[in-house]
This record gives C-alpha cells, structure tokens and sequence, in this order.
C-alpha cells in the first residue's frame, strides 16, 4: 500500500521550505523539491510508503507545510472526459454538442464543478519526413508509394474547461481553441481567451452553486484573468485534490 503526500490548503510552498523537508529521505533530490514546489496542486508527492511518508508529513510540519497522509487508491480518479464542441444555454440547462453534433441536455443542478485554466500543455505532431510518390490508376485514384511520417514533441500553452457533474463521474471538456462558441452570438470577438472566459462566468452564473478551481475562479474576477498551469498534470491534479477535499469531514488535524 503506497500513500500520497497532500496539502490542506492550496497554498505553494516555497521551494527552500521543500528542500529542507525533503531532506529526512535518502531517496529524495533538491531536484524533486524544485518539481514539487513547481506542480504544487494539492498533491506533493505520490508513491511512499508509510514509514517514509510519515516521515516526510513530520518533517513538512516543522517547516510550516500542513498535509496529510492519504491512501493513494482513495483518491479520486479524473472520470474519462467527453469532448464539448458547441453549447447553448438555456434558463433550465445546457446543451453540450459533441463533435458529431450529438448533444446531451445537463440540468444546471446536475453540474457540480467547473475547472478552467491556461494550460502549458506538451503535444505531439505528425509531420512528413520523406518525398511522397504518387501513381494515377486507371479508376482515376492516386496511392502513396513511399510515405514516412514522423512526429515531434511541441509545448504551447491552451485555454481548457472541464465540467464536472453531481457525484464526480462525468466529465466534459473542450480547448478553446478547438470549441464554437456561436452561442455567444453579437458577443463573440475574435479573441478566443475573451470569448473562453465570457463562455466561464456565463456556466458559473448559471449555476452558482457550482464549485470553481482557482483558474474558472479568476476567470469570473473583475477585471477576469487567465490563470495559468504549468503542466495539464498540475491542472488535474488540482481537480483530484478538490474532489478529494469535498468528500472529507471538517478537517481538524491529520488523519491517516
């Protein structure tokens, strides 16, 4: 049974704080504080046995970093996402459209959190590394003869929103950069952040009661701001460490 390090609050410990706690480990670099400081979401570290990350917690207290011990298979798992291509909003619920124009009608009080971010994300794309040769058949249709296709990693930076409903275990998601958003009609402009986060505070007026990461939080700020995540990790781990937060009773002290 491994456990997980996990914070109280979501607050970014300083790095120097890390590195001195991290020290009790043999098995621990200033390099894993520096990553842990920089993925700080919630959850520190994953993977420790008790005894280390009993240790660890301790050694975390005395430094002013408030988390508690975990079973890593009692946190929760990020439901499979589906795709949002398009949506409506009407006064009882919204319509989802996903990339087949299929749609789903969502009850507003069915959606229980909304979670947006800019996102440092890494990607791969396919690109054509060798000539192509090509023959006409007699049917008129053409057949590569040699074709190689390789790909590269890429880093960009995207605009995502997941929804979340009742009970945590459906989730829909979209890129802005990828999404309609003609449900905006006159108000859509030709900047995708502003119609991303016109998009947010719309979902969030419409059902308050739904809980905001830090990112769809800061979207609904006058004036808004895009909140940024360093890696699509950090921005899920947030959203497990806020999934796992609302099952727990009133927090009085660390529990095992």
């Amino acid at each position: 049974m491994t456990y997980a390090i996990v914070q109280q609050e979501l607050i970014v410990p300083d790095v120097e704080q890390l590195k001195r706690a991290f020290s009790v480990s043999p098995d621990l670099t200033t390099l894993d504080a520096q990553t842990a400081a920089n993925d700080a979401y919630g959850i520190l570290l994953r993977g420790q046995e008790f005894e280390q990350a009993q240790a660890l917690k301790e050694s975390l207290e005395l430094e002013q970093v408030k988390t508690v011990l975990v079973e890593e298979a009692k946190l929760p798992i990020l439901p499979q996402a589906h795709v949002m291509r398009q949506v409506e909003l009407s006064p009882g619920h919204l319509t989802i459209f996903d990339p087949m124009r299929r749609t789903t009608e969502v009850p507003w009080k069915e959606l229980m959190f909304i979670a947006a971010g800019y996102v440092h994300v890494r990607e791969r794309r396919k690109q054509r590394s060798t000539l192509e040769e090509a023959v006409t058949h007699p049917a008129g249709f053409s057949q590569d003869l040699l074709s190689g296709v390789s790909s590269r990693e890429e880093e960009s930076n995207r605009l995502l929103l997941d929804l979340y409903l009742q009970g945590g275990l459906s989730r829909f998601s979209m890129v802005a950069e990828e999404f309609l958003f003609a449900h905006l009609g006159s108000r859509m402009t030709d900047d995708v952040s502003m119609n991303f986060v016109l998009l947010v505070q719309e979902l969030s007026q419409a059902a308050p009661h739904a809980g905001l990461n830090r990112g769809a939080f800061m979207a609904c700020q006058n004036p808004p701001e895009l909140f940024p995540y360093p890696s699509k990790s950090a921005f899920s781990e947030e959203m497990i460490w806020m999934l796992w937060r609302i099952s727990q009773p009133a927090m009085s002290g660390p529990s095992e």
